[in-house]
């Protein structure tokens, strides 16, 4: 159990104390009365619970409540913190796998503008073509660099 309970534990057993003092007075106060110039005392001291109504079995059961209710806000905030770092995991390998099929389609118009102007050079194709090629180039190389700036919140360090 917490400290706490400990404490309220120890309450319900009798407390013993014992104080001592030893020392020497100056000789002028010695002359006043009469010569002895030492003093001593012994103090012994005992209390415990005689009669509380039940104040120290509810104090001791107050003290357990609240360590249980500190020791689940302690758990509940334990998984939080590890849900929320599987979630961040979870999100970063989805956004690889969607950056990674992203790349494979940009290499896809690149060689389908090459294509498309070769195809114009050799008179097979209009300008057209070709413009639309770069178009779609562009288009998925755009949504590329949107994946990758989605992923930039996830590569942060907490504070």
């Amino acid at each position: 159990m917490g400290s706490t309970s400990g404490i309220a534990n120890a309450d319900f057993f009798p407390r013993f104390g014992l104080t001592a003092l030893l020392g020497r007075v100056s000789p002028e106060l010695s002359s006043l009365s009469g010569g002895a110039a030492d003093i001593c005392a012994l103090a012994v001291s005992f209390s415990g619970p005689i009669f509380s109504g039940g104040r120290l079995t509810s104090e001791y059961r107050a003290a357990i409540d609240i360590f249980d209710q500190a020791k689940y806000q302690y758990s509940q905030s334990a998984l939080r913190a590890f849900r929320e770092v599987s979630d961040a995991l979870v999100a970063s390998q989805k956004l690889s796998v969607v950056e990674e099929q992203q790349k494979r389609g940009v290499a896809d118009p690149t060689d389908s503008v090459s294509i498309a102007r070769r195809r114009y050079l050799g008179g097979l194709a209009s300008y057209y073509e070709v413009l639309e090629a770069q178009r779609l180039l562009r288009s998925r190389a755009a949504r590329t660099v949107g994946s990758e700036r989605e992923r930039l919140p996830l590569r942060k360090t907490p504070r």
